[in-house]
């Protein structure tokens, strides 16, 4: 075998918009169809590139392919990937966000990764990041090194100030259920004179509850209302109309700009949330002043899970074996996974690495608090088995339809959920609606 020597990152045309992972701008385009002496790994991520360059080649010195890496921006990594899966133009390996990662794990245009053993290699990752990358028939299609654990991440100065709370504990029981965070979301605006909001968006009460549903959006061909989204519902109205929160738009201006100031008690974030939003707006733009030492996090009131990226291989590739030895690596080699997770502060989703990576950990834009320990135990509640290959258009014609108007008053619940399944129903239209 030779050594290689050739590692492609090609950019592909336009921008690389966040998804969960990092990101960074793109400036040139390039074939993405593979050879016989190539790997081709299509990304959204520009982790996935460092993995496959600083990792991976590292430590296989001796492989007689090249790889080559390919990175789209997230908003068409969809419309450039789905022509081309079954054709001799598809990549071999793909990197899939959890948003659409369902629609590709029910395809049937990806590798069983059971057939190469990976199966038995995940047999120490999280069973929710097993069980999204698993298909309704039960074969293995997609893995991810990574779980993202959502929390509440809270303000620990305003708590104190406003709450009398000076301890995780005492927050996790002041929110433990959403009939807490409510009382407790009064409680603040009351002691703060109008002052504060208990948090910035209804998107932070969304993804919470989005966890907590027992029902995915399609179960049997059928489009299913959880109880717990006509509770999201509920509500998110009685915070809109109550002064509970700011009432702004996720991932807007506003929102972000509350994590420097000092009227917005908490966020819902998940793993990567902390070090790639939190951190990175703590700093006020006006005043320079940070938060940072100022935040604790705890579940609050539900188990959930927010983002993440799961990798699998095309079936038609030439090189599935190849491709199937990167994949293990990325996502079941221990040794890997805690110098990424040292490198990184990345929340692995290998619970061996996790449980020896805690045990000393200290997180001091938390005021030292040990996160990683915090999110192991919140990751065993993860249920991932109500992810669909529907999720990524139906939240958002929930949000659009139902979420958004009957919070701010505009219809009354009846109205948002019919409008809501008659956007799925036009969406998909081989989803029974009733």
């Amino acid at each position: 075998m030779r050594k290689v020597n050739r590692f492609f990152f090609v950019l592909a045309t336009g921008v690389l918009l966040w998804s969960g992972c990092s990101s960074s701008s793109t400036s040139s385009s390039g074939s993405s169809s593979s050879g016989d002496d190539e790997l081709v790994v299509w990304t959204f991520t520009d982790e996935l590139g460092t993995i496959v360059e600083d990792y991976y080649l590292a430590d296989n010195t001796d492989l007689d392919y090249d790889i080559k890496v390919v990175s789209i921006p997230t908003d068409q990594f969809e419309t450039k990937l789905d022509p081309v899966l079954g054709t001799d133009n598809a990549p071999d390996v793909v990197a899939l966000e959890s948003a659409f990662v369902k629609k590709y794990v029910e395809s049937g245009m990806l590798a069983n990764l059971e057939e190469y053993g990976l199966l038995e290699d995940a047999e120490n990752t999280y069973d929710y990041v097993k069980d999204v990358g698993t298909a309704a028939d039960g074969e293995l299609k997609a893995l991810s090194w990574q779980a993202a654990p959502g929390a509440f991440f809270y303000r620990t100065s305003l708590a104190e100030q406003y709450l009398g709370i000076k301890s995780a504990e005492e927050m996790q029981a002041a929110i433990s259920d959403y009939d807490k965070f409510y009382e407790t979301a009064k409680t603040l605006k009351e002691k703060s004179n109008g002052s504060m909001y208990m948090i910035a968006s209804v998107q932070d009460l969304a993804k919470p509850f989005y966890g907590q549903r027992e029902h995915g959006w399609v179960e049997d061909g059928k489009l299913v209302v959880d109880d717990s989204l006509t509770n999201l519902l509920e509500m998110s109205k009685k915070f809109v109309s109550e002064g509970l929160t700011l009432d702004a738009e996720g991932q807007g201006e506003a929102w972000f700009a509350g994590m420097s100031g000092n009227e917005i008690l908490g966020y819902s974030l998940p793993t990567w949330g902390l070090h790639y939003w939190l951190k990175t707006n703590a700093e006020s733009s006006e005043t320079g002043e940070s938060t940072a030492g100022d935040w604790t996090m705890v579940q609050g009131p539900t188990a959930y899970f927010w983002g993440g990226t799961w990798i699998g291989t095309t079936d038609n590739s030439n090189k599935k074996e190849e491709a199937a030895d990167l994949i293990s690596y990325i996502t079941t080699n221990e040794d890997f996974l805690e110098k990424w997770a040292t490198d990184t502060g990345d929340f692995v989703g290998n619970e061996n690495v996790v449980n020896e990576y805690k045990a000393d950990y200290s997180e001091e834009f938390l005021g030292g608090q040990n996160s990683y320990g915090a999110f192991a135990d919140m990751a065993q509640n993860i249920n991932g088995a109500i992810l669909t290959e529907y999720d990524q258009t139906i939240e958002t014609l929930f949000t659009d339809n139902a979420l958004t108007p009957y919070s701010k008053g505009e219809v009354d619940i009846d109205t948002a959920l019919k409008n809501f399944k008659e956007a799925v129903a036009n969406a998909y239209p081989d989803v029974e609606v009733e």
